[in-house]
């Protein structure tokens, strides 16, 4: 394994551990504030963040680029809008392992949109095995509560909305310094979110806020996004989409673990056979994608 690669593998870690807290934080946070509350403050804080990181900016280069960032920022606007709102309705693990089924996703639309196969067979069976492992959850939600269903198609809808995001995202030129990059994507998720804000007239002001609410706003926007992304997109190109997404598989097993602590959340044999699958597919891919001996 070359240090390029090493230094990819290792972000991707990285950047799914403070993920993995985030489902945490952002429940929290939506005891207090709306989903699209949450997500204004949160990108203003990482565009403040990603500023101060590298305060230089540059001319668009052309239309064509700008419509790219301007559907990469729509995608990962609504990756969290969807997440949020299926934080509100369903348990913080179980978004978590849904978030799981994003390298399966990533892999079938890159098929299907861009023709370009991204794992073999035996790495689709991993891939496989961990959706067996969502389903689990799905159907123990489904017997709980229909609003924890809902809850649960919303998470699925975000984590397909994350895949595209992942493959639009590689198509970016490799010349525009990565956090220069990433403040361009946050910019135009902020104009979609300001957008989807006045259309649906949700209005972004709030009262009052707590301490804690603030120090949670804070972590997502520096931390979880400023930081994170950077981390995130570093590992997309140093290592390509799916084997990136192949770490969110750790996600879930973590938050999992911080959700029943902290938030008192009930761990059923449904979620630990679920966590169970979802680990196993991630094994099984991880190992159908390494060289065999002597290859490059």
């Amino acid at each position: 394994m070359s240090r390029h690669t090493f230094k990819g593998h290792l972000f991707a870690l990285v950047t799914v551990a403070i993920w993995s807290s985030t489902f945490i934080i952002s429940k929290v946070l939506l005891e207090e504030l709306s989903p699209l509350q949450v997500l204004l403050a949160r990108f203003l804080v990482a565009l403040a963040a990603l500023s101060v990181l590298y305060p230089h900016f540059s001319k668009p280069v052309s239309w064509r680029e700008e419509g790219l960032f301007l559907a990469i920022g729509a995608a990962l606007a609504a990756y969290f809008l969807l997440e949020n709102r299926a934080l509100q309705l369903t348990y913080a693990a179980n978004v978590s392992l849904i978030d799981a089924t994003i390298p399966l996703l990533t892999g079938l639309l890159s098929l299907l949109l861009f023709r370009k196969r991204l794992f073999g067979i035996r790495s689709a069976a991993g891939l496989v095995l961990a959706y067996l492992g969502v389903f689990l959850i799905i159907r123990n939600s489904q017997q709980a509560s229909g609003l924890a269903l809902n809850g649960d198609l919303l998470a699925l809808g975000a984590a397909v909305m994350f895949a595209v995001y992942s493959l639009l995202m590689e198509k970016t030129r490799h010349g525009l310094h990565l956090v220069q990059l990433t403040r361009k994507v946050f910019v135009y998720g902020f104009v979609v979110l300001a957008g989807f804000a006045l259309v649906s007239r949700q209005p972004p002001a709030v009262r009052s806020v707590s301490t804690g609410t603030i120090a949670g706003i804070l972590f997502l926007g520096i931390a979880a996004s400023s930081l994170a992304f950077i981390l995130w997109n570093q590992a997309i190109r140093a290592i390509g989409p799916a084997r990136t997404n192949q770490y969110i598989y750790f996600s879930p097993l973590l938050t999992t673990i911080l959700s029943a602590i902290l938030l008192d959340e009930p761990v059923s044999l449904y979620t630990g056979a679920g966590a169970a699958l979802i680990l196993a597919g991630l094994i099984l891919a991880d190992r159908a994608g390494q060289p065999k001996s002597g290859s490059k």
